[in-house]
C-alpha cells in the first residue's frame, strides 16, 4: 500500500511540477465609445508595434503595418533558416487573398479569443506587460527564442517560463489609455474600418496615364513595360509628394478602370501563362523605412521613357521576349534588343534608387548577405559615352557566357548544380581579361576622370554615393559621407545590371540554403569587380598593392579571382597616396561636397574640446576632431555589433535641437569569406562618423544631452577606457530601452525625422536596440 501511495505521488509530482499556471482572467477599462481603427487604433500600432512588427523580420511573421497584417496573424514558420528546400512564399496581399487561406498556411489569428478564455492572443501579451512591466535582462527579438503561440496551453507555458516577456517586447509597456482602447477594440471584434482608395484626383490621372503607357500593345511598349516593372516592381512609386501616397507595380488580372487584383509570382520575371496587366495598387499600410524606396513618376518621367525607349532603332526589329526559365534572370541576354545606351540611361536616371534597392533589398535582415562588403566606402559610375559595353555593340553579346546570375538556377538548386556554379574562376579571369584587352584597345592612354559619370540630377547629386553597413542592415546616401574609405566601387553598365538581378529581382527569402549561397558568393565577383574598375583609374604599380591591404590573409587571396591588368592609368599624379589623390580629384571633378564633419584632410590636426559649447559649428568642430583617425578610444571597447548606429540629440539652453547620427565603420580584414566574421575584426583600426541627420533604419541606441552635458560627453567619447565611472557617464546620457521615458524620446526622433525628410520618412525599426536592461532604479 506505502509502495502504491509513493508511485502516486511521484507521478503526481511529475504531473503538477510540468504543468503550467493557467491563464489570469485579463483585466481592463472597457472604454465607453465607439471605437475606430484607423483613428484610434492604427496610431498605437505605428507608434508602438510597428517598430518591430513589419517586414520579413517581423517576430513570428506577426506584421501589424496594415489590419490585413494582424487579421492574418502569427505563425512559427521561419522565414531566414537554413533549409535544404524552399518553402512557399508568405508574402502579405501577395500569396494569400483572405483570413481563410493565411489559416491554411498556418497561421493563427492573434485577435479572435482562445477557447475557455476571456481573451485572445495579443490581449494576453498586453495584459501581462500592463500588471508585470518590468524588463530584465537582454531582448533581441530576432535570435531570442519567442513562442509564436497558436493556443493557450503554449501561451501558458511562455509566460510561466518567461514572465518579463510580453508586449512591447523589452521596452515600456504602453499608456493606461493606449492599454484600455486597445484592449477595448480588440474585446469588441476588432472591427476594421479602413478605407482602400483614397488617391487624389490627380494621382488618378497619372495612374491613368502610367498604366496606359505599360499596357499599349505596340511591341516596343510591351518589351519595355517588362524590363520597367522587372526593376521597379519593389518601388513606393509617387505622383504627388503632398498626397503622402505611395503606390506599387503589379501585374494584375484585371485591366484599368477595376481593382487591380494581383497575380502571385515568386519572381518578376517569372511567366503568367494567361492574360495580364500592368496596374498600380496603393501601398497599404505604414511606411517603415527600412523598406521604403520613393520612386517618382510624372509627365517628365514618361517622357524620359518614351525618348529613351519608344523613340530610338532598337538592335533588332522589335519582337515578344519568351520567360525562358533558365535565362529570365539574365537581363543582359534577354532586353538585348532595346539598345544598351537605353537600359543605361534609364537605371542612370534614378541611380540611388537602383543602388538602394540592393542595399535595402527585398531581405530586412542579411548578416550573411552584407558581409560581402566593406562598411563604409564610396560608389562612382562609368559614364554613358564612355563605358564600352554601352557603345560597343559586340561587348555584350561577346561575353554574355560570362555574365550570367547564378539566380537563373532558381530558388531551389541542387547540391550539384550549386558546386557546378560555384567554380567561377575561369569565367571570371575570362571577363577580366576581355575587359581589359578591350579598354587598352580604345583607351590606349589609360582611364581618365572624364570616364567617371557626373550627375546631372538637379535636386541631389548622386555622382558619388556613400554605403554605410550597419552590421547586418546597410544604408545608402548622397555624396560623399565619412573620410575616404579604405576601397571605392566604379559601376558600368552590366556590372549594374547583375547587382540588382542578383541581389534583388533574383533573390528569394524564402529560397533554400544553396539559394543564398550562390548569390553570396556571387556577390564576391561583383564586389571586386568594382573594386578593379576603380584600380584601373590608379597607376597600375600600384593596384595589387591596394588589393591586397584589402584581402589580408592567405584564404581570403585563394578565394578572391582578381588580375590587374596592364593598362596604365591616364591619370596624371603628384604624390604616392593615390587613392588620397584621386578621391580628391573625383570629388572637386563631380562637383560633390566633401563631409565638412568627417572629411579628414591630410594635413589636419585635431582641434582641443572646449570646456563650454555655444553654437553649431563648435560641436561639430569637437565632432570632426573625434572623427580623425587615433582621435577617440570608445570604438576599441564598444566592440559590440549593438552599437553601430547611435542618434544624438542634442538640445541648445535656446530650445534648438541638433539631430546627429554617430556611425562605427568596423575594420575587416578582409570581406571574402561568409562566416566567422568575428575572428577578421580588427577594432583597434576602427573609426567613427558623425553625420547631421539620420542614418540606418535601425537605431542601435538613443542618446539624448543637453547643451551643459556636451564637455563632458565628448571627453568621455575621447578618453573612454571601460571604466566604471565612464560607463556610468555614458548611461547617463544614453536611452535604455528600460527607460520609463523611453516612448517620449522614440517618438522625437520619429517626429523629427518625418519633418526633416517627410518623403523619404518612414518608421525606424527596434528590432536591434541596444539588447541589454539597466535597471535604472538600482544606479
Amino acid at each position: 500500500m506505502k509502495f502504491q501511495i509513493l508511485i502516486v505521488l511521484i507521478f503526481s509530482a511529475i504531473f503538477f511540477g510540468c504543468s503550467s499556471k493557467p491563464l489570469d482572467p485579463v483585466v481592463f477599462d472597457k472604454v465607453d465609445r465607439e471605437i475606430s481603427y484607423t483613428k484610434d487604433i492604427k496610431p498605437i500600432l505605428d507608434n508602438r508595434c510597428v517598430s518591430c512588427h513589419s517586414c520579413y523580420n517581423s517576430p513570428c511573421q506577426l506584421k501589424m503595418e496594415s489590419f490585413d497584417g494582424l487579421d492574418r496573424g502569427s505563425t512559427k514558420e521561419l522565414v531566414y533558416d537554413t533549409r535544404l528546400r524552399a518553402i512557399d512564399p508568405t508574402r502579405l496581399f501577395i500569396d494569400a487573398s483572405n483570413t481563410n487561406d493565411w489559416r491554411k498556411k498556418g497561421f493563427v489569428s492573434v485577435t479572435d479569443k482562445l477557447e475557455e478564455h476571456n481573451a485572445s492572443i495579443m490581449m494576453q501579451f498586453l495584459f501581462e506587460k500592463d500588471r508585470n512591466p518590468k524588463n530584465i535582462g537582454n531582448y533581441s527579438p530576432e535570435t531570442d527564442k519567442l513562442t509564436c503561440a497558436k493556443d493557450k496551453e503554449e501561451l501558458e507555458d511562455f509566460f510561466d517560463d518567461n514572465p518579463h516577456k510580453a508586449m512591447p517586447y523589452g521596452f515600456p509597456a504602453i499608456s493606461k489609455d493606449e492599454y484600455n482602447i486597445l484592449m477595448t477594440w480588440l474585446d469588441n471584434g476588432a472591427i476594421d474600418d479602413t478605407k482602400r482608395d483614397i488617391s487624389t484626383d490627380f494621382e488618378k490621372k497619372q495612374i491613368k496615364k502610367f498604366e496606359d503607357f505599360l499596357n499599349n500593345k505596340n511591341i516596343k511598349n510591351i518589351v519595355t513595360a517588362r524590363y520597367i516593372y522587372e526593376h521597379i516592381f519593389l518601388a513606393h512609386i509617387y505622383f504627388d509628394e503632398a498626397s503622402g501616397n505611395f503606390f506599387e507595380l503589379i501585374r494584375s488580372s484585371t485591366p484599368s478602370g477595376e481593382e487591380p487584383e494581383i497575380i502571385a509570382t515568386r519572381f518578376p520575371y517569372d511567366e503568367i501563362k494567361k492574360p495580364f496587366y500592368y496596374r498600380l495598387k496603393k501601398v497599404e499600410g505604414t511606411i517603415v523605412h527600412k523598406t521604403h524606396m520613393p520612386y517618382k513618376i510624372d509627365d517628365d518621367k514618361l517622357k524620359f521613357y518614351n525618348d529613351i525607349f519608344i523613340k530610338p532603332n532598337w538592335e533588332e526589329e522589335p519582337y515578344i521576349i519568351s520567360y525562358f526559365e533558365d535565362n529570365a534572370s539574365n537581363a543582359l541576354e534577354v532586353f538585348k534588343q532595346i539598345p544598351a545606351i537605353s537600359r543605361y540611361e534609364f537605371l542612370l536616371k534614378d541611380v540611388y534608387f537602383f543602388v538602394n534597392s540592393f542595399i535595402k533589398g527585398p531581405v530586412c535582415k542579411g548578416q550573411i548577405a552584407l558581409n560581402v562588403i566593406q562598411d563604409h566606402f564610396w560608389v562612382a559610375f562609368m559614364d554613358p559615352k564612355y563605358d564600352l559595353s554601352v557603345i560597343n555593340k559586340r561587348f555584350l553579346e561577346d561575353n554574355f557566357k560570362y555574365l550570367r546570375v547564378p539566380n537563373q538556377l532558381g530558388e531551389d538548386p541542387t547540391l550539384f548544380t550549386t558546386f557546378k556554379a560555384l567554380g567561377y574562376e575561369k569565367e571570371t579571369k575570362a571577363y577580366q581579361k576581355y575587359r581589359a584587352d578591350i579598354y587598352q584597345k580604345y583607351y590606349q592612354d589609360g582611364m581618365k576622370l572624364e570616364y567617371i559619370r557626373k550627375s546631372n540630377n538637379k535636386e541631389l547629386n548622386d555622382s558619388i554615393l556613400t554605403v554605410y553597413r550597419h552590421y547586418d542592415s546597410a544604408s545608402l546616401h548622397y555624396g560623399a559621407l565619412g573620410s575616404i574609405p579604405k576601397t571605392l566601387w566604379v559601376i558600368d553598365f552590366p556590372l549594374l545590371e547583375r547587382i540588382y538581378y542578383s541581389l534583388v529581382a533574383g533573390f528569394d527569402v524564402f529560397g533554400n540554403t544553396a539559394h543564398q549561397l550562390l548569390v553570396r558568393t556571387h556577390m564576391d565577383r561583383l564586389r571586386v569587380e568594382g573594386e578593379s574598375n576603380f584600380l584601373e583609374f590608379l597607376p597600375q604599380k600600384s593596384r595589387l598593392n591596394y588589393f591586397n591591404s584589402w584581402y589580408i590573409g592567405w584564404l581570403a587571396k585563394y578565394l578572391t579571382v582578381y588580375t590587374p591588368s596592364q593598362n596604365e592609368t591616364g591619370i596624371k599624379y603628384y604624390s604616392n597616396d593615390y587613392k588620397y589623390e584621386f578621391s580628391n580629384m573625383l570629388i572637386d571633378y563631380t562637383k560633390t561636397k566633401r563631409d565638412k564633419i568627417n572629411f579628414i584632410e591630410n594635413w589636419y590636426k585635431p582641434t582641443p574640446l572646449k570646456e563650454v559649447y555655444n553654437t553649431k559649428e563648435e560641436i561639430e568642430e569637437s565632432f570632426k576632431s573625434l572623427a580623425a583617425p587615433n582621435s577617440t578610444k570608445i570604438t576599441k571597447h564598444f566592440t559590440d555589433k549593438d552599437a553601430n548606429a547611435v542618434l544624438i540629440r542634442i538640445i541648445m539652453n535656446n530650445g534648438e535641437n541638433f539631430t546627429y547620427s554617430m556611425i562605427v565603420n568596423r575594420w575587416h580584414d578582409n570581406v571574402a569569406l561568409m562566416f566567422d566574421e568575428e575572428s577578421r575584426l580588427d577594432p583597434t583600426k576602427d573609426d567613427i562618423d558623425f553625420i547631421e541627420g539620420f542614418i540606418s533604419s535601425y537605431p542601435s541606441l538613443f542618446i539624448v544631452l543637453k547643451q551643459d552635458e556636451l564637455p563632458d560627453f565628448f571627453n568621455t567619447i575621447k578618453n573612454y577606457e571601460s571604466k566604471i565611472k565612464l560607463k556610468e557617464q555614458i548611461r547617463d546620457y544614453a536611452i535604455n530601452r528600460g527607460n520609463p521615458d523611453f516612448w517620449k524620446h522614440f517618438d522625437w526622433f520619429n517626429n523629427e525625422f518625418r519633418k526633416s525628410n517627410p518623403l523619404n520618412y518612414g518608421l525606424f525599426d527596434l528590432n536591434r536596440y541596444y539588447i541589454t536592461v539597466i535597471d535604472e532604479s538600482n544606479e
